[in-house]
């Protein structure tokens, strides 16, 4: 098949645009070299607007000491005015004066053109000509060959550009992933320092304050230490949540699933918080029956801890809070519901109450922001864990609920 020389260099420069392998940059120079040696033309160069910067940026050139260089393009220049018109702009010696002295080069010639590189009403940059082997400006041909090339490779380049760019964001975002992942190890670390190095000595207070149940001590003495008690317990339950949602967010908690009874396990943490719970004067009921579920007993046990221990949290004295078991056949999964009758959760709030630290700011004159700590977070991984769900919602008394569902499994 024949081709016309223009037809050809279309296609040979196609082919270097199309080598995936190398750097945009080096796509630029080869096809300037190209040009310069086919067109008989010393200085040649690729402009490409920079967005960001507003400003032309030469890409690649036949004179190496220019590549770099940018133009402003607010600037009254050669390469700008052709980029902003729209339109190829052949300038001789006269129209070249008038550009001077910002236009003081190191070109021979009087004579230059400077083709815009447009794709889809984008404008993607400007190629410059000049100086001419034989020291002759371009003739009408060579300017009609130049302007149909770079017609017919506008979306050749407006891809390569594209592909430099998407590149480009690709390593950015790798090198931001990477340190993302560096800083999250070291805080996985670091929590775990710290965390480890409180078990000991948190175990040890209780110890002591466990010994000193045993003395004999005044009224106000016992609900001081009582008081004591709880706290510190409360505290190594936060050190555990701590861990095990650590734990839980990387999979190494394994669960053990077996028969339990959630009624039965429900009233084993309602009793174990029944003395808290009588200083405020709270009365905590359990309603309702399910068939067994295969569940690990320890992790749903401490799901339904922390939902007790929160609303207790959060209820007024001389309250109730409500534990309710149910078993929907139709769904063939057990709900369990925590309710309490305190200040309730907004709507817009109720998906975020389950995010670690979770910040709620307490209306007043101090206007305090109070933390949900990672007690809700470590009941949603958990429930999720086992294939439920978990949502907080309106309790009907003015206060909050919240509902988990363990579906029906017929073997552990």
């Amino acid at each position: 098949m024949h081709f016309e020389p223009c037809e050809r260099h279309i296609c040979e420069i196609e082919e270097l645009l199309l080598q995936e392998a190398l750097p945009f940059r080096e796509k630029l120079q080869k096809v300037v070299n190209f040009l310069a040696e086919k067109f008989r033309i010393t200085k040649c160069s690729f402009m490409i607007v920079n967005h960001d910067t507003l400003t032309l940026e030469v890409m690649a050139a036949t004179t190496p000491a220019i590549v770099g260089c940018t133009r402003k393009l607010s600037d009254v220049s050669i390469a700008t005015m052709a980029l902003i018109d729209n339109t190829p702009f052949l300038v001789d010696g006269k129209k070249r004066s008038y550009f001077a002295p910002l236009e003081n080069s190191s070109y021979s010639s009087e004579f230059s053109l400077s083709i815009p590189i447009r794709y889809l009403d984008r404008r993607l940059g400007v190629v410059n000509f000049t100086d001419t082997e034989d020291g002759q400006p371009l003739t009408c041909e060579q300017e009609r060959r130049l302007v149909e090339i770079f017609e017919h490779l506008a979306p050749y380049f407006y891809a390569a550009q594209v592909g430099e760019s998407c590149r480009v964001h690709i390593r950015k975002l790798e090198e931001k992933n990477e340190q993302l992942v560096r800083l999250d190890e070291l805080k996985t670390d670091l929590t775990n320092f710290i965390v480890h190095d409180l078990k000991g000595p948190i175990s040890t207070i209780i110890a002591n304050l466990d010994m000193l149940s045993y003395e004999p001590l005044s009224p106000q003495q016992s609900e001081y230490l009582s008081i004591a008690i709880e706290d510190t317990y409360k505290m190594q339950r936060m050190v555990m949540n701590i861990l095990d949602v650590l734990k839980l967010e990387e999979s190494k908690i394994e669960m053990f699933r077996e028969e339990t009874d959630i009624c039965r396990l429900a009233e084993r943490e309602i009793s174990s918080l029944r003395s808290a719970a009588a200083r405020k004067n709270i009365d905590v009921v359990l309603e309702g029956e399910s068939p067994p579920c295969f569940i690990d007993e320890n992790l749903i046990g401490r799901t339904l801890s922390n939902l007790l221990l929160n609303a207790l949290e959060h209820s007024p004295g001389g309250s109730r809070i409500m534990v309710t078991v149910r078993y929907d056949g139709a769904a063939r999964e057990t709900v369990v519901a925590v309710s309490d009758q305190g200040t309730g959760i907004p709507d817009e709030l109720k998906d975020k109450v389950f995010d670690k630290f979770f910040q709620v700011r307490k209306e007043g004159r101090d206007q305090r922001k109070t933390t949900t700590g990672l007690g809700l977070t470590f009941c949603k991984i958990v429930v999720t864990a086992h294939g439920g769900s978990i949502r907080a919602e309106d309790s009907g008394e003015g206060g909050a609920r919240f509902v988990f569902t363990l579906p029906e499994f017929l073997q552990p």
